[in-house]
């Protein structure tokens, strides 16, 4: 972990806390506007076996891309407040903070819209937290 923070966030207790709302979740990763990351928080035992550091690059990328392209869409449809794909293998949630993109990988969920919410409400409150001080 870098220990990076924002004016209005800290990005390792950001990722410590969303780490710690499932056991499901493997990965939580914040990426600047170029697909790098910022901070991350990972199991050692789990999507590190499945990615691979070049196709993890590429994927923090497209990530980014997909966030940037729904901003095309704004006007039109309203901003996106978070996406999740399900895939065979792993949930991926997507959500955009000031400049920055947070995913978060994990295995397959029953109910990924509660860990989604869950997701949002210790961003919300970090938030909070981070404007009193």
């Amino acid at each position: 972990m870098t220990g990076y923070s924002d004016s209005m966030y800290e990005f390792d207790s950001l990722c410590a806390n969303i780490a710690k709302i499932n056991d499901s979740i493997e990965l939580v990763a914040i990426l600047n506007n170029k697909g790098r990351v910022i901070e991350i928080s990972e199991r050692e035992d789990g999507i590190n076996k499945e990615l691979m550091p070049q196709k993890r690059e590429m994927f923090f990328m497209e990530s980014v891309l997909k966030s940037s392209m729904n901003k095309e869409h704004d006007n039109e449809f309203g901003k996106v407040h978070g996406t999740i794909i399900e895939r065979e293998k792993f949930t991926i949630f997507s959500f955009d903070v000031l400049n920055y993109v947070i995913v978060v990988i994990s295995r397959p969920l029953l109910n990924p819209i509660s860990v989604k919410n869950n997701i949002v409400n210790d961003i919300m409150n970090l938030r909070r937290i981070e404007l009193v001080q």
